[in-house]
């Protein structure tokens, strides 16, 4: 009887391992592929899922810098899915296809926005977060509050330091400025000569900038609302704490560029120095490496996840 006991509990047990087996298996096969859209208050957050190929090691969220949307890792996370990585390409508010911000919407912080939509999809603990130039600097901040992260990997991250609602709030809620400055921000969108220019200034490489899709770039920054929604965002961006950084327990990749004309060196330094403890690499390449190099991207990615 005894033994009967034994086998059949036995048994039983072999069955429940063997289907929390299957069921965790088929979790992470049926991420979907595609868009996707988180809501708090009165924000929206959209984000594109690249699922990983293979065998899965992890899940990656990318945040975009300023002008841009999540489609600028679009290179480096197709590689990084490739390598068995979930990558989620998150548009933060006023870009791609996010809530624009304006004096109707009550504030929430990027970094409250951007957790409260990692959390939807898996614990914390579960989550690498890559971030590049403004993203970079929200990452930062991210990982202040969390240390529980399981990773930290920034491509020439900014300091964020803005003055403040007190100084710009006057601009934004001003109805001039906001007909003017959208007109003239409008109106250089929507010549490909002037933006062309302005990413060969920022490459040095007239051959990339040519080339380039412009309305990968221009078609979300055309949308309805968002030349004054970068002020309001500016108005109640959560700025840098060099003291507070510089206690970041987590893991951390910091990547620099050589020929990077956007990021000043004092930029760099205080946050070289803050992260001491940071893997740091310095590639060859422009502001805009993420963008010029996925595969180097990549390729830093994964020696520092091995």
């Amino acid at each position: 009887m005894k033994k009967t006991f034994r086998k059949t509990t036995a048994l039983l047990l072999a069955l429940l391992m063997l289907v929390s087996c299957s069921v965790m298996a088929f979790c992470e096969e049926t991420v979907q592929a595609g868009d996707a859209y988180y809501e708090q208050g009165d924000y929206t957050l959209h984000y594109t899922v690249i699922p990983a190929e293979g065998a899965y090691k992890g899940r990656i969220l990318f945040l975009h810098g300023f002008l841009y949307s999540g489609s600028t890792w679009d290179g480096a996370a197709q590689i990084m899915s490739q390598n068995g990585y979930d990558c989620y390409l998150v548009d933060l508010p006023n870009y791609g296809r996010s809530t624009r911000e304006n004096q109707d919407i009550t504030p929430i912080d990027r970094e409250e926005l951007v957790v409260g939509m990692m959390q939807t999809i898996a614990p914390l603990d579960e989550w690498l977060l890559a971030g590049h130039s403004m993203g970079g600097g929200v990452a930062l901040n991210i990982a202040c509050d969390h240390p529980e992260l399981k990773g930290l990997m920034l491509f020439c991250p900014s300091e964020i330091q803005m003055p403040g609602e007190k100084v710009l709030n006057p601009f934004t809620q001003s109805a001039l400025f906001q007909k003017c400055f959208t007109g003239m921000f409008n109106a250089i969108l929507r010549s490909t000569p002037i933006v062309k220019l302005a990413l060969f200034m920022v490459t040095k490489d007239w051959s990339y900038a040519s080339s380039y899709d412009t309305t990968i770039l221009t078609e979300p920054l055309l949308r309805d609302g968002t030349a004054t929604g970068i002020f309001y965002s500016m108005a109640y961006a959560r700025n840098t704490d060099l003291d507070a950084i510089a206690g970041i327990s987590v893991p951390t990749l910091l990547v620099w560029a050589d020929s990077d004309i956007v990021i000043s060196q004092s930029n760099t330094q205080n946050i070289t120095d803050a992260l001491s403890d940071a893997e740091v690499h310095t590639v060859s390449g422009s502001h805009l490496v993420i963008e010029t190099d996925p595969a180097e991207t990549a390729d830093l990615m994964l020696g520092f996840l091995k």
